[in-house]
């Protein structure tokens, strides 16, 4: 008789090829946030060939997918985000994403139907995380309203590592507007917008002494002024907010509204304060699945650390709050300190004979972690016991 582990390691074989040939299309044709067609296509057509019932366009966002197999309870849901970067491709390695989303959902639909089970297993296309975060509008359109678990793997620079919770972010566009003027004839009949938006970076800076440690605060000049001799009528920044702490963050936006206010009063400048869509809620870990993951990625020798909470930040933190979730991180790196994430270092790493292998190990792990909760009471218990939690703050040395 066969054991779960075998099984596993079979099943994945077996549609190996299929796999590889989708996750390498989507590594060589790099597609922005939102912008994710081909991705899209591809993933949809390899889980409809494999049985799977599947949707595009879901909840309204033309790059989403849901591709689901087996029915009643309980329903794992894995999720795959697919989306590049502007000028580096796949820098940040969400082909592989792709690769464990998809391995282990087929793994754990022929489980199910090998063993006869009840329970559901969907592969979720969620697009766009690292501009908009397209998984909370997911979650606004009922996306995970009955999911029992959720269950996703990240590529990383750092060590194999379970999931310890990233930083939320608020992202903010704020612009000042002035008056054109000469500026060697006549700047006294000018206002200077440029001055504005650097008054609100020192601000900024002056404001870092009072933050915490776990704060960040970053912006980039997105306008600045078009000639040195024409004083500038317009300028404009974008700014991240980023804490541990929901309500920390709160008091964040409040003191950076009134620098922006302070910048603009200053300068005599109009002041206007956007936030961008779908603020990312800080993660929070779920101990039952996090142990488990460390077990088995050391028995699958991929040498696991317990990491520190991320300093980053991703809309998976807003799935931890729907329901019970983990988001694992794979190292594909051989620990090369030379090789760092969002760099094309790390696109070209993520199209590498060894991240390939330690895809495939994860995909194996998140499915035996899956098969757990769909057959173990006493571990589903405690995952969902685990869940329910009454806490704003990550405490980042836990």
């Amino acid at each position: 008789m066969t054991t779960l582990e075998e099984q596993t390691r079979s099943i994945l074989k077996a549609h190996e090829q299929d796999l590889l040939s989708v996750i390498s299309k989507i590594h060589a044709t790099p597609e922005l946030s939102g912008k994710e067609i081909q991705a899209c296509a591809w993933q949809a057509e390899l889980l409809s060939a494999w049985g799977f019932s599947v949707e595009t366009g879901y909840k309204g966002l033309a790059t989403a997918f849901n591709a689901t197999a087996g029915q009643n309870k309980p329903h794992i849901c894995f999720m795959a985000e697919y989306d590049a970067l502007p000028g580096i491709g796949h820098g940040c390695g969400h082909n592989l994403i792709v690769g464990v989303a998809l391995g282990a959902g087929v793994v754990l639909k022929n489980l199910l139907a090998h063993h006869h089970l009840p329970g559901r297993v969907t592969v979720m296309g969620t697009p766009a995380e690292e501009q908009r975060g397209a998984k909370i509008d997911l979650i606004k359109a009922g996306a995970l309203k009955d999911v029992d678990l959720v269950l996703m793997a990240h590529p990383s620079d750092n060590a194999t590592a379970p999931y310890a919770g990233e930083s939320g972010i608020r992202q903010f566009m704020v612009s000042f507007t002035g008056k054109t003027a000469h500026a060697a004839d006549c700047p006294e009949k000018g206002v200077n917008a440029l001055d504005a938006l650097r008054l609100l970076f020192n601000g900024v800076d002056a404001w870092r002494q009072q933050l915490t440690e776990t704060s960040r605060v970053h912006g980039v000049i997105r306008d600045g002024g078009q000639a040195p001799n024409i004083i500038p009528d317009f300028a404009r920044a974008e700014f991240y907010l980023r804490d541990f702490d929901l309500n920390f963050l709160d008091q964040m936006q409040i003191r950076f509204e009134n620098i922006a206010k302070g910048a603009a009063l200053m300068t005599d400048t109009a002041l206007k304060f956007s936030e961008i869509p779908n603020p990312y809620k800080p993660g929070i870990p779920n101990d039952p699945l996090n142990q488990l993951f460390f077990s088995l990625a050391r028995d699958a020798g991929m040498q696991p650390k317990w990491p520190e909470p991320s300093r980053g930040s991703s809309d998976f933190g807003d799935v931890t709050y729907e329901v019970p979730a983990m988001h694992a991180y794979f190292n594909i790196t051989q620990n090369n300190p030379d090789i760092i994430i969002h760099s094309k270092e790390f696109a070209q790493a993520a199209a590498t004979d060894f991240a390939f292998s330690q895809m495939k190990k994860t995909a194996r792990i998140l499915t035996q972690i899956a098969w757990q909760f769909l057959t173990e009471p006493d571990f589903r218990n405690k995952v969902q016991s685990a869940f329910p939690f009454d806490r704003q703050t990550i405490d980042p040395h836990t």
